[in-house]
């Protein structure tokens, strides 16, 4: 299982020192920084101190500003995914993925904050950071929050996640439970399929289907599971942005023929050959 993490932080420069903290130093004999020293020579040996250089100190940089290291591997898509993270800036760390109402201000906050784009709700109550959505990592942290620990994000949350763009009606994770409860307003829907380690790429810490397999899984997925998506529309653009290859979810197919609903996946796939 590949595994996409951030790396290589750009650190930026230390802040200049607080003036109040200078006026504090001075009241008490202690060094300011930056700051000319008095002379307590004759005239003569008056000599300003020069300004001591900036020195870098690391942590001193604005979160979301780091860059992402990559992985190398044969495989195409993950190839692709490697170069978005890597030419993308990391969502701030600092800020919260996911809010509920509780963690507004007021009832009314939540609603001002959707209508100016700065969340977008889930439901009347809970909502995702629009910056973190604006990015696949940003999505990968958020799609984390959603799902059930130890599961592995599948299906419509995954094309989500590699493509953006309105978060689906339910949660569609790969275990072997079943989840009662909603997660921030959102249906768990659990699919006990078979997963080939090939077929799961990590991307920070979210598990999640690759982009080949998470185009078999929507196509398996029956007209009343894809919940007002179209297949095809999902399907073309997970085929332009990663390379996706027909063959190779065809042999998918194929090698788990016990899947339920291959053959219209199968067909589907078969339709769409003189498009690609």
């Amino acid at each position: 299982m590949n595994r996409i993490l951030p790396s290589d932080i750009r650190y930026g420069v230390a802040p200049a020192p607080d003036q109040t903290d200078v006026a504090e130093a001075a009241k008490v004999g202690k060094p300011q920084p930056n700051a000319t020293q008095p002379n307590t020579g004759s005239p003569s040996a008056t000599r300003p101190t020069a300004a001591a250089p900036s020195k870098t100190q690391p942590g001193t940089t604005r979160p979301g500003t780091e860059s992402a290291g990559t992985i190398s591997r044969s495989d195409n898509a993950v190839a692709i995914v490697s170069d978005l993270i890597a030419r993308g800036t990391m969502p701030r760390i600092d800020t919260t993925p996911l809010l509920t109402h509780k963690d507004l201000p007021g009832p009314l906050s939540m609603a001002r904050l959707t209508h100016f784009g700065t969340l977008h709700s889930l439901d009347q109550t809970n909502a995702y950071s629009a910056e973190h959505a604006d990015t696949l990592y940003g999505r990968a942290m958020i799609a984390l929050k959603l799902i059930p620990f130890g599961t592995i994000a599948c299906a419509l949350t995954a094309a989500w996640v590699w493509l953006g763009g309105t978060f689906p009606r339910t949660v569609d994770v790969i275990s072997s439970s079943h989840y009662r409860a909603d997660s921030h307003g959102r249906k768990i829907r659990v699919f006990n399929r078979k997963t080939a380690p090939e077929h799961v790429i990590q991307v920070g810490n979210l598990r999640i289907t690759t982009p080949m397999r998470t185009a078999c899984d929507i196509a398996l997925l029956t007209p009343g599971e894809l919940n007002e998506h179209d297949a095809c529309d999902v399907l073309c653009a997970l085929f332009e942005e990663y390379q996706v290859s027909l063959a190779q979810c065809m042999q998918t197919l194929d090698d788990n023929h016990f899947w339920p609903n291959t053959q219209p996946a199968r067909e589907l796939f078969t339709s769409m050959e003189h498009f690609f």
